[in-house]
């Protein structure tokens, strides 16, 4: 048996041992005489049990803040057996003037049924002088047992990590400043409750659910808010279950704001009765088993409407993301580099992108650019670790299209004039064959497109750029190669930076108005980059007459083939570029991210991203996973509708569903701002019958279904409120159901 396939068995086998969790913990309520009363919350009978358990056993006191030794805490974890508890000498820990012990390991929970209670004590736990990596501060793998009232900061991992555990709470402690995640619960660990803690500051999650802990349990969606009136809005896909509420200056949950109980369909109020305390809200939900989800996307700007339609009070439900291998195609991907060298990192690299519902992904195991060969004098190999051919595998095993560049960084080119354009000479042009030849062999079956080159019109004098009369060249060249080492092989050509830039325009036309293009499968260029109405507003709003001229001259030349829109991305403070000076605030970038990719694909192009975060928590992400749900299986086509508004700039975009529905996306066009109230309008469709319409709120994650009627032969739709985002309508005929 394959390292691999056992390792998908032993997961399957704990991941069936903890559905039997619940069914344990009414065992044992049983067993201690707890009553267990219908409709009450499972979480409360855990609780019930749990202090129970605890109740039976001693009470140990930590009296040093030595790290080991006598009377140390980690002395009092190695004496005490399930069911005791371990409190703080109040003299050495005042509650007003904490002391630290500053760890030197982590500390361990192996027993099972432990409590640690500093809640009416003043302690601290710092790994600030902890020199090795990796290193947790609070190590739990047995159950039962309940954490409260710690501080727990400057770890060199998580503060504390849950592995091969069940039924802890961890409750009113403060979590910050750790290297990796406040809280990390593994994917062989459930029911672990995480409540009124304050944790912020953490180099990566609050709260991880790596990889499905926890039971995967979804983070709830914040539709609504209002920063100075403590109010809030929200959708959760657990009905009944208890919502902490949680202020912070980033994503995390520094303030414990309240809890209120989500609704029998999953949607929660909260209304703290005076202003927030920080300026962005999150939340988690809590299961009736006792499982607790990250944090919630933070929300951004002082406040924000879930309204979608005037008047409308009918339900409101949290979208359902997908993963790729779930979706048909939907034409929206991303770029990476595959630098995977181990096992890990290749599962790691297949699963991020599929959890996105991404249905390509443009990748190499070269650098992109020779900025970043010649600042690492990593230059290109004939050689392929096991592990990047791994991630490869994993991707089209879920149904991701893989579009590998071609780029080849010789090291036998050491020439470093101004006046230097790479692929004149016959030798450069056969260590290139060579490589593609070494590349498609390797990978033939695997990847769908192979693109030549990226961006060959920049970097003059450097191995980059190449003269398109040479380029156009080179793939000519290089096609022959592909298709005798895998004849299904799509070819690609262009990959030009955005055709604002100097240069990059003549560049890319010269590519297509090329002999090139009846022998080639698809092309590609570099699009929107920090395109908007606020820095660029001319080029932003010419952008798709440009797009209609491309295919006009590329299709009168002979191609037949896909056009592809690569690396869309606007920078935030967290991206930052020196070349690239406009910067938006998280919430407008999400915005002109959904903008850019209904635009592309209403006008039947293909879409990338330029390699997008990690963090599914940030607006953009969440934008991004919704519209690969959404858009599966969308072709664009053209609706007769009318639109009626004051609003003169409102953009719209029809397509159609492989089930027979429609679609239709609405945005106001102008400056996109972080709160946009949205403006008035009646939505027309011509000649279409009863419909059942929902609309889709991609920014924040939710649908309604909308009022509608039917006025002379036409489904109006009307106190539509368009926003400064696509806004989807999704009409379902319910004629013929």
């Amino acid at each position: 048996m394959s390292d691999v396939s056992k390792g998908k068995k032993d997961k399957m086998r704990r991941i069936l041992s903890f559905t039997l969790g619940p069914t344990m913990v009414l065992v044992l309520l049983i067993v201690l005489g707890v009553q267990f009363i219908p409709g009450e919350p499972l979480v409360r009978e855990q609780a019930a049990a749990s202090s129970a358990l605890q109740g039976s056993g001693r009470t140990l006191v930590v009296t040093s803040t030595a790290d080991s030794g006598p009377g140390t805490l980690r002395q009092k974890l190695s004496e005490a057996q399930s069911g005791d508890k371990i409190i703080f000498d109040t003299t050495i820990f005042p509650s007003n003037t904490p002391n630290t012990i500053f760890l030197t390991n982590a500390l361990q929970i192996s027993q099972g049924n432990i409590t640690i209670d500093a809640s009416n004590a003043g302690v601290i736990l710092d790994g600030s002088n902890i020199k090795r990596p990796c290193i947790d501060c609070l190590f739990i793998n047995s159950n039962g047992n309940i954490i409260q009232g710690l501080r727990i900061k400057n770890f060199p991992a998580a503060g504390i990590l849950l592995d091969n555990c069940q039924n802890n709470t961890i409750e009113n402690n403060l979590i910050i400043n750790n290297k990796e995640d406040g809280i990390k619960i593994l994917d062989n660990s459930a029911y672990n409750i995480i409540t009124q803690n304050s944790i912020y500051n953490n180099r990566e999650k609050g709260i991880d659910l790596c990889n499905r802990g926890n039971t995967g349990l979804t983070a709830p969606s914040i539709i609504g808010f209002d920063l100075d009136a403590g109010t809030l809005q929200g959708h959760t896909n657990c009905p009944n279950c208890k919502i902490e509420i949680f202020s912070d200056n980033n994503g995390e949950g520094e303030v414990y704001e309240g809890q209120t109980i989500a609704d029998n369909n999953g949607s929660f109020n909260f209304n703290k009765g005076t202003s927030f305390t920080k300026s962005h809200i999150t939340a988690t939900v809590t299961d009736n088993e006792g499982s607790t989800s990250e944090f919630s996307a933070p929300t951004s700007g002082t406040r924000r409407s879930c309204i979608l339609q005037e008047g409308n009070s009918l339900l409101k439900t949290q979208l359902q993301p997908k993963q790729s291998r779930e979706l048909e195609d939907n034409r929206i991907g991303d770029m990476r580099r595959a630098d995977i060298y181990t096992e890990e990192a290749a599962a790691w690299f297949a699963y991020d992108i599929n959890k996105l519902g991404l249905k390509w992904v443009r990748l190499s195991i070269d650098y992109f650019d020779w900025n970043e060969v010649e600042s690492t004098g990593e230059y290109s190999e004939f050689y392929i670790d096991p592990n990047q051919g791994k991630a490869i595998t994993a991707l089209a095993d879920n149904a991701v299209k893989i579009m590998y560049c071609l780029v080849f960084w010789d090291e036998a080119i050491q020439v470093k004039k101004e006046n230097y354009s790479r692929f004149k000479r016959e030798e450069e042009i056969q260590r290139y064959l060579d490589y593609v030849q070494f590349i498609v062999h390797h990978f033939k079956d695997r990847i769908e497109y192979y693109e030549i080159l990226n961006e060959p019109n920049i970097g003059e004098g450097t191995q980059q750029y190449v003269k398109v009369t040479d380029y156009i060249n080179l793939v000519k060249r290089t096609i022959p190669i592909i298709r005798q080492e895998d004849p299904k092989a799509k070819i690609m050509a262009g990959a030009v930076t955005p055709l604002i830039e100097p240069g990059a325009s003549d560049y890319f036309f010269g590519i297509i108005s090329s002999d090139l293009m009846p022998v080639v499968d698809a092309v590609s260029w570099h699009s929107h980059n920090r395109y908007s109405p606020e820095y660029i507003g001319k080029f932003y709003y010419n952008y798709p007459s440009l797009l209609r001229k491309i295919k006009e001259v590329a299709s009168s030349h002979g191609f037949e083939g896909e056009y592809i829109a690569e690396e869309l991305h606007w920078r935030t403070p967290r991206n930052p570029h020196p070349h690239e000076p406009s910067i938006y605030s998280e919430t407008v970038a999400a915005k002109y991210y959904a903008r850019g990719i209904v635009m592309h694909l209403g006008m039947d192009f293909t879409v990338g991203m330029a390699e997008t975060s990690h963090e599914l928590q940030l607006p953009k992400m969440r934008v991004i996973r919704n519209l690969c749900t959404i858009m599966a299986g969308a072709e664009s086509t053209s609706l007769p509708i009318e639109i009626q508004s004051e609003a003169t700039n409102i953009k719209s975009y029809s397509f159609s569903l492989s089930n027979g529905d429609h679609l239709i996306a609405l945005w106001t066009d102008g400056v996109a701002v972080d709160e946009d109230p949205g403006v008035k309008a009646t939505l027309i469709a011509h000649g279409f019958s009863p419909q059942k319409v929902m609309g889709i709120d991609v920014l924040n994650g939710f649908e309604q279904q909308l009022v509608t009627s039917t006025e002379e032969g036409n489904l109006v739709i009307r106190n539509l409120l368009v926003k400064d985002y696509p806004i989807i309508i999704r009409l379902t005929d319910i004629t013929s159901s």
